[in-house]
């Protein structure tokens, strides 16, 4: 029967080596040993030795290494009566921070994440924007009260002519009335009428005309008494009839001529106020389209305003959010300085042990092999060879069994 032999074989490092792995780790994670604190004193700890009854610190273990603390966290700074330390710049001035805090110095550690506030041009921006909503509106107030005055003036066209003239109105849109200084009584105001063009002259021109007439119809009875007297007839019913029917004619005369001169008078003052009147109505529809065009004006600047308005805050957002970027970009740089910085010994040991397994790979370690051989079974061995004997007898007839005069026994 083979014997089984037990073999355990342990592989050691290089004394170097292994120093080399002991050192890294070390630095990494060790307990070491401090004297203890008083939690609520805040003073360190002692307690008696039981052997020499002297005071004696009290002991404590805590972690140290690397792999103890966040390499993200620092430590804030404080000065003797447990005040914040503030960074200064190099002429003693405060360092604030982006929204105009003032910074704690820390050593160590990375700065937190953060997002960049609104530059003042950004916040000028948005409050333009906010003051700028319905800028619009008092100009467009004014267009609809220019409007409302060209769709007066537009309706005081409307009106059919009157030779007595326009009535007047208020603003209440009654006629205004005045009193007749002739009669006493109140009488519609009107304006444009044919009494406001009507030649004052004329009733002057008619006297005179009709004094001219009258003139040369008394030379002609002149003519006419002279006459008689040659004849032999003056004094008599011949004369009387006769000049009777002069002066019919040249009251006839006068008549027509006065009436010509009133027509024509008339005709002249009625021309006259219907062109006013066409005029005014011409002036009127000017106006309106005038008062229309200064709406459209006043409603377009109250558009441009805004619009402009607007701009103003795009190109405050556009300067401002340069601002923001550049000032978001160099924070983010001196973070990632900072978190080059606290994990550059993390980088530096992951390099050393790089190094170490890329040199002692294939590097012979020693190797030290234990074995244990089991003892040998005498009852057992015997037995098997007295069984294998009695067999062999057995065949080919050799005797008595052995095993058998062993049992029997």
């Amino acid at each position: 029967m083979s014997e089984v032999i037990t073999q355990q074989v342990l592989n050691l490092q290089p004394e170097y080596q292994e120093k080399f792995i002991k050192d890294l780790l070390a630095n990494l994670y060790r307990t070491e040993q401090r004297q203890a604190v008083d939690p609520e004193t805040g003073e360190l700890k002692f307690e008696v030795d039981p052997e020499t009854g002297e005071q004696v610190p009290v002991m404590e273990s805590y972690a140290a290494g690397l792999a103890t603390r966040s390499p993200l966290y620092g430590e804030p700074q404080f000065d003797e009566e447990g005040n914040p330390v503030y960074k200064r710049d190099s002429e003693g001035n405060l360092m604030l921070d982006a929204r105009g805090q003032p910074i704690q110095d820390v050593i160590g550690g990375v700065p937190r994440p953060d997002v960049m506030p609104l530059t003042p041009a950004q916040q000028q921006a948005i409050k333009l924007g906010i003051e700028g909503i319905g800028a619009y509106a008092p100009l467009m107030e004014d267009a609809e009260g220019t409007y409302a005055s060209g769709i007066g003036e537009l309706e005081g066209t409307f009106g059919r002519y009157d030779p007595r003239g326009q009535l007047v109105y208020d603003n209440d849109g009654k006629v205004i009335q005045d009193i007749d200084p002739t009669t006493g009584l109140p009488v519609n105001r009107r304006v444009g009428g044919i009494s406001d063009f009507y030649d004052p002259y004329v009733e002057e021109v008619i006297d005179v005309t009709q004094a001219d007439i009258q003139r040369a119809g008394d030379i002609s009875k002149i003519g006419e008494r002279a006459r008689a007297i040659g004849s032999g007839a003056f004094g008599g019913s011949r004369q009387a009839v006769a000049e009777s029917e002069l002066q019919r004619n040249i009251e006839e005369q006068k008549a027509r001529t006065g009436a010509q001169l009133r027509s024509q008078g008339y005709q002249s003052a009625l021309k006259s106020s219907q062109t006013a009147f066409e005029n005014q109505l011409a002036r009127g529809q000017s106006g309106a389209q005038i008062f229309q065009g200064l709406g459209t004006a006043q409603a377009g600047l109250g558009q441009l305003a805004q619009s402009l308005g607007y701009q103003d805050v795009q190109n405050l957002m556009n300067v401002g959010g340069v601002e923001q970027q550049q000032t978001q970009a160099e924070y983010d740089v001196q973070r990632q300085s900072a978190i080059e910085r606290a994990y550059e010994p993390y980088t530096r040991f992951g390099s050393l042990a790089n190094i170490f397994a890329t040199a002692t790979r294939g590097t012979p370690a020693s190797s030290l092999t234990l074995g244990a051989k089991p003892e040998q079974n005498v009852l057992g061995s015997t037995i098997g060879t007295a069984m294998g004997l009695g067999a062999y007898q057995q065949q080919y007839g050799g005797g008595s069994s052995v095993l058998g005069g062993l049992i029997n026994r």
